[in-house]
């Protein structure tokens, strides 16, 4: 049987192995993005604002008679 102290150059052996690094790499790549697409929330869509059509601005002649009609009442008073 081995003791402790034979251990550690194989697990050192064993962690600083090129394809057990590239395979936890991997593993935790894939992880993340499944942590990701369970989580994942669609934004919900926001309504647009409908555009208002401005209302046409009264005639010229129209404010003209208004105001002439006011201007003349408060004249006469």
């Amino acid at each position: 049987m081995m003791n402790t102290h034979d251990f550690l150059p194989v697990i050192k052996a064993v962690l600083s192995d090129k394809r057990v690094i590239i395979t936890a790499v991997i593993v935790f790549i894939f992880m993340d993005l499944c942590a990701y697409v369970v989580r994942y929330r669609k934004k919900p869509k926001v309504p647009k604002a409908k555009k208002t059509i401005a209302a046409p601005a009264p005639a010229p002649a129209e404010k003209a008679a208004e105001e002439g009609g006011d201007d003349a009442a408060g004249d006469e008073e």
